[in-house]
């Protein structure tokens, strides 16, 4: 009956004999997502840290374990009668008492969590510890326990626990430390040490005294591991992942997720996925830090409470992807969720339409005043010019000449925004093209410039390079296709002529602040009354988007896209191509 009822998945699990198979047997779904270089960036779910050999695992936490969990683990044969009876008891009287082996403990973990109480423990348990006993040595079973057990904080098994809470490896963890960890076996919630360490500690204390009680330390060793210091490591948990190099690699990390599930049947997410992703840490970490140096400086006084950025390749893959100030208080992503009015960065659009039709950088276009369905067209700098040529009422950002622009191109504008995915339903009035009144996301702005660094060619944004299921086989693996294949949005030409007036705006125009001293191109946006700056631009080897702006779309105060948001783009740029 034992048997039948735990029926493990496949017939030869039963002989419970192989330790590394019963470490990833039935585990819990998660992901994994792995940098560009293959440095391990973060998980969502169950994370699982690599298994630590018997060996590694230091002596005081194997006593810390069994003084705590099992005293008389090394006597029995995988059950004790008296702690059984103890449980059951317990179980039918309703109250919580613990009382298993571990070898029952490591049983319940990789087959039994989702079973009956009464009938795990008077049919399934009775039956497996013994048959685990005779087919693992006692080494084994506490190896497989201590690589698969529940420390709370996403984290499963010793190694992940270590990197969580202290930041080291499992082979490093002090007497205390380990006692604090085994402390939190029975409650993890309860003695999580990023919730309350004066409690975990103190619960950690309580496993040195049993240490002693069970003669694993005497009291001299164990008051001098009570003095030992303490160096929690800051919490990386975040919206269910834990990301030891940051929880701001959150945002991307999220985002790869979402696009492997789009690509993936939901048979392929069981067990934990690993997800190669095209961040990488430099420029993610760069991209994080002179946007947050910047909010700090001048948030209060600009009345600025969110940004974003996002850096990607020209072929579209994204490096690295700020969605927000603090992924830890706020999951909503400004880089690739929200859609925000784009202001003057529509003009990429407006005068590649006026390209496609066959102007050039220097033809003429009327910049002076102008009154569209009964109310004047605005310059920013309320300044305006008679006949200039299309490069220069770019580097001014004229909104008078985009939209007499606007006027003549309308559908092929609205075809532009189609064509660059910038949104399916672009049938707005000449001025609200011309203006980027419509609403838009960073990601899909950023890779419309990325196409015209790209000499015209499609670039559809991407995180994810390949995707392992539990056994390591690949289950997605991004092929580039070759460059003469990918589709050309606009020509050539015209992209390399906005190429050229683009960099004139940068060396000579609005965008002046995002000069980095080395060639680069790009365009500012800012829209009514501040609520959205943005400036979006490439160099030769990047392109990266800034956007500021409020969630609740309040006013800033004084901020505009020629401002703020291109200083943080020349500082980006900059510190990524030094370090290249």
């Amino acid at each position: 009956m034992g048997l039948a009822a735990a029926a493990p998945r496949e017939a030869e699990a039963l002989q419970l004999a192989d330790a590394g198979r019963l470490i990833t047997e039935n585990r819990e779904n998660g992901v994994r997502f792995l940098s560009a270089q293959g440095e391990f960036i973060g998980a969502r779910g169950a994370y699982y840290a690599p298994t630590v050999p018997f060996a590694q695992l230091p002596k005081h936490l194997i006593d810390a374990l069994v003084a705590s969990e099992d005293r008389r683990f090394y006597e029995h044969w995988g059950l004790d009668p008296r702690a059984m009876a103890r449980a059951i008891w317990s179980t039918l009287t309703g109250r919580t008492q613990g009382g298993s082996t571990l070898t029952q403990q490591t049983i319940k973990e990789i087959y039994l969590k989702e079973h009956s109480p009464i009938v795990r423990k008077l049919l399934e348990e009775p039956v497996l510890a013994p048959i685990l006993e005779l087919n693992l040595s006692k080494e084994d079973i506490l190896f497989v326990y201590l690589n698969r057990v529940f420390f709370g904080g996403n984290a499963y098994g010793i190694e992940a626990a270590a990197r969580v809470y202290f930041n080291k490896y499992a082979r490093s963890l002090s007497v205390l430390e380990s006692a604090m960890l085994v402390g939190l076996l029975p409650a993890p919630n309860r003695y999580n040490p990023h919730r309350n360490l004066p409690v975990s500690r103190d619960r950690g204390f309580r496993v040195i005294e049993q240490m002693v009680e069970a003669g694993y330390l005497s009291r001299r060793a164990a008051n001098r591991a009570r003095q030992q210091a303490i160096a929690l490591a800051p919490s990386r948990s975040a919206w269910g992942g834990v990301y030891p190099r940051g929880t701001q690699i959150g945002w991307l990390a999220r985002w790869a997720e979402i696009e492997a599930n789009a690509n993936a049947p939901v048979s392929a997410r069981e067990g934990t996925r690993t997800i190669t992703t095209t961040l990488d840490i430099r420029v993610q970490q760069a991209a994080d830090r002179h946007l947050q140096q910047a909010l700090r400086q001048h948030g209060r006084t600009g009345q600025i409470e969110e940004g974003a950025v996002v850096v990607m390749r020209y072929d579209g893959a994204v490096l690295g992807l700020v969605g927000g100030r603090d992924y830890r208080q706020k999951e909503w992503d400004n880089a690739t969720q929200a859609r925000r009015q784009p202001g003057s960065i529509a003009k990429l659009f407006v005068y590649l339409a006026a390209l496609q039709r066959g102007a050039a950088p220097d033809s003429l276009v009327s910049d002076a005043a102008l009154t569209l369905g009964g109310r004047p067209v605005r310059n920013f700098d309320d300044r305006y010019l008679d006949e200039i040529s299309l490069a220069a009422a770019l580097e001014k950002s004229s909104n008078t000449a985009a939209v007499r622009l606007a006027l003549r191109n309308t559908d092929k504008i609205a075809g532009l925004l189609r064509a660059f995915r910038i949104g399916d339903d672009m049938e707005g009035e000449a001025g609200d093209l011309a203006l980027g009144t419509y609403e838009a996301r960073l990601v899909d702005l950023t890779a419309a410039f990325a196409s015209v660094a790209n000499h015209g060619r499609m670039v559809v944004p991407y995180a994810v390079q390949r995707v392992q299921d539990a056994t390591g086989a690949e289950t997605l693996s991004r092929l580039l296709p070759e460059p003469s294949d990918i589709r050309q949005t606009i020509g050539s030409q015209e992209a390399d002529a906005m190429r050229q007036m683009l960099a004139g705006v940068v060396q000579r125009g609005t965008g002046r602040a995002a000069d980095p001293g080395f060639w680069a191109a790009g365009k500012t946006g800012t829209t009514t009354a501040s609520r959205d700056a943005w400036f979006i631009g490439f160099t030769e080897r990047y392109v990266a988007g800034v956007w500021l702006g409020n969630g609740d779309n309040r006013p800033m105060l004084g901020v505009s896209g020629g401002g703020l948001p291109a200083q943080i783009w020349r500082a980006v740029m900059t510190d990524i191509t030094r370090g290249a």
